[in-house]
């Protein structure tokens, strides 16, 4: 190692001077060759370490390695594992000879490390760089490196970002705990002995203590078989009945009664487990599927009007009923186009049916063309023979494929079912009368009840009072219903920006309309669109009748036409209007048209019973219904009935018991009379 003057200016034992300290070296170094030389590309010498005095010497040597910790390390050979020496063993230990004969081994070892443990490996690998720098850069052994570090380490000489990785490799609490040489020679063993950064985090991470996994702990199946039932049991009550029963099957064996776990063991196994294991057996169908992982739908492969999807949801607000204005919750049904999130259809009912999802898929064939599949639940309104009939049903007549979901299974229609939660919530939350998450309860009530209040008042001819007035204010109409139904799902098409859409060139995500529109032009999608007639004809619905004398009956409703004449006793396909009952048009089953039946008459009904009359009718039956076996059932509560305890006809004798009801009578005296009418009677008998 050579030195300049510069470097010894100042130093003990040294003049202050450059031009001394050269005077001084040049007598030191005599005329040795070894102990002087000039350096590289520079008229300047440089001087030997080995010519100064010894006390110089170390003072010059701590300072340089001091120097060497200090400056960041590069990438050099010194960084490298040093190589075994010729005459080193070449036995392996256990832990380093297993992984690297069994690969999974090593794998699992590294996979199991945690955050801490890996954080541990890597200030012990920045250690050992240092300590192999050292003996590359000043000649040092191994140990002379190891202990120079040591002794710096407890005299806090280090650079500080050299000490936190000590401490940090270390890995023993207290603040006092410092490394000592035994340790830092393992560090450098582990990591000499490994081939490859996986080796290394397998040996020179520290032992880490394991927490007891669940299925470690032998009464859990226990406790589980008490807590895994679909009775909602909380941790308390499943305890209770678990406790119980440990203590009946252990009632002569003192040593398992004194190993019952508390319910703080219970809940700390609980904690470790994963949700689904938990949820296992305590909830079935979608409550189950939905913590379950699922399969996501790109529906990006799809084409424009490719699927629509469509559900009915009941609103959470009450509005004026259509007919008697009484307060009721309506139904809506939504339909949208899977590629675009677009809401292409939607209609309002009393309730979810058959002709509220015929609407609303006709009012979206009208205005967006007809789907080539269309997806839904398996719901009433949804799946029956108006819809899915092979020769009459609306949708096999238009080609339009009927697809449904798997019952219970309502994740399979995610898109639909996120806005059911979205759109209807929006049209309630803008009137007083929502009653969904997030209304104050007290609020709803004292409303509520004040506009059942005015509505019985109004239906009795009374003078509505002031306040009654407001409330009835307060309860929307139909028709305002519909006005904001039409706005939001307005808003929604059109200035929503759909985070389930791809982003614009500027940044922000598509709107439905926008991203419709987008594909339709990108990729040349042709819409088919239904003509006046089709939309007139096709949403019709249709039933096979046969043909009684020139008259065919439907809804008990007779329809009649000279033309049926010649189909006596033959089916044909029957069309009829929701809405207008006047008339049906009637085809063979080939299709080919044969008439316009007129409605003639029938002796159960004045005038002709529409489809939503009879829907209607159906509806408010089963109203009634339901609400006369309620009052049955409030009745029987009244007069309950009472089972004999004990059978005292055996004491009767035979001949008193008669097979002649015994009437009711008005006086006693009558009663008398009979009675002796009957001894009589089985007298003359005998």
């Amino acid at each position: 190692m050579y030195i300049s003057v510069n470097e010894l200016v100042g130093l003990p034992g040294m003049p202050r001077t450059a031009q001394g300290v050269r005077a001084a070296l040049n007598k030191l170094a005599g005329n040795s060759p070894d102990m002087k030389q000039k350096r590289a590309g520079s008229k300047a010498f440089e001087y030997s370490v080995k010519c100064l005095p010894a006390e110089l010497q170390n003072i010059i040597r701590d300072r340089h390695i001091a120097s060497l910790v200090s400056a960041p390390a590069v990438a050099s050979d010194a960084a490298k594992p040093a190589r075994r020496r010729a005459d080193a063993s070449p036995a392996i230990d256990g832990k380093l000879a297993i992984v690297r004969q069994c690969p999974a081994v090593l794998d699992n070892c590294v996979r199991e490390l945690t955050g801490k443990q890996r954080a541990i490996v890597d200030a012990r690998c920045a250690v050992v760089a240092e300590i192999m720098r050292l003996e590359h850069t000043m000649r040092f052994s191994r140990i002379k490196a190891i202990t120079w570090l040591v002794e710096n380490a407890r005299a806090g000489t280090l650079p500080p970002a050299l000490l936190e990785n000590i401490a940090a490799g270390n890995a023993k609490r207290g603040a006092n705990r410092l490394v000592s040489t035994r340790t830092l020679n393992q560090w450098v063993i582990d990591y000499s002995k490994a081939d490859n950064a996986a080796e290394r985090l397998a040996m020179m991470a520290p032992a880490h203590p394991q927490a007891k996994r669940p299925e470690q702990i032998g009464w859990l199946p226990r406790f589980l078989a008490h807590y895994r039932t679909t009775h909602g049991l909380n941790i308390n009550e499943a305890y209770q009945a678990f406790r119980d029963e440990w203590k009946a099957d252990f009632i002569d064996k003192p040593s398992m009664l004194a190993a019952l776990p508390s319910i703080y063991a219970v809940r700390r196994a609980l904690n470790k487990m994963p949700v689904i294991e938990k949820m296992r057996g305590r909830v079935t169908g979608s409550a189950w599927r939905s913590i379950n992982p699922y399969t996501v739908r790109d529906w990006e492969q799809m084409p424009v009007n490719g699927v629509w999807i469509g559900d009915g949801h009941n609103m959470d607000v009450e509005v004026a009923h259509p007919i008697h204005g009484q307060p009721f919750s309506p139904e809506i049904t939504l339909i949208m186009d899977g590629r675009t999130r677009y809401l292409t259809g939607w209609s309002l009912a009393l309730s979810e049916n058959v002709f509220a999802v015929a609407d609303a898929l006709r009012h979206g064939m009208t205005h967006h063309g007809k789907p080539d599949i269309y997806y839904s639940d398996n719901g009433g309104g949804e799946k029956n023979l108006i819809l899915d009939a092979p020769i009459t049903g609306i949708l096999p007549r238009l080609g339009v494929d009927h697809r449904t979901g798997i019952p219970g299974n309502p994740q399979g229609r995610g898109i639909i079912e996120r806005i059911n939660k979205v759109i209807p919530d929006k049209i309630a939350k803008q009137f007083a009368t929502y009653y969904g998450p997030g209304a104050d309860r007290e609020t709803y009530r004292i409303t509520s009840r004040a506009i059942r209040a005015a509505s019985v008042a109004l239906k009795n001819g009374k003078e509505l009072s002031t306040p009654q007035k407001n409330a009835l204010a307060k309860l929307p109409s139909w028709q305002q219903l519909l006005d904001v139904i039409a706005s939001v799902i307005d808003w929604y098409n059109f200035q929503h920006r759909h985070t389930g859409l791809p982003r614009r060139s500027d940044g922000l995500h598509f709107t439905p309309a926008e991203y419709r529109k987008f594909v339709i032009e990108t990729e040349q999608t042709a819409i088919e669109q239904l003509s006046d007639i089709e939309l007139r004809d096709m949403f019709r619905p249709q039933m096979i009748r046969k043909v009684d004398r020139g008259m065919i009956k439907i809804f008990n409703n007779n329809y009649f036409s000279l033309d049926l004449a010649k189909e006596h006793g033959n089916e044909v396909i029957v069309s009829y209007d929701i809405h207008d009952g006047a008339s049906v048009i009637v085809r063979r089953m080939d299709g080919t048209y044969i008439c316009d039946a007129i409605w003639n008459g029938n002796t159960r009904a004045a005038f002709p019973v529409t489809a939503v009359d009879h829907k209607q009718k159906q509806r408010v039956g089963g109203m009634i219904k339901r609400a006369e076996e309620k009052i049955t059932a409030a009745k029987d509560e009244l007069n309950p009935t009472l089972e004999p305890a004990f059978d005292f006809g055996a004491l009767i004798p035979a001949e008193v018991i008669s097979d002649t009801p015994q009437p009711l009578f008005e006086f006693e005296s009558d009663r008398d009379e009979w009675e002796r009418q009957q001894r009589k009677n089985r007298a003359i008998g005998e």
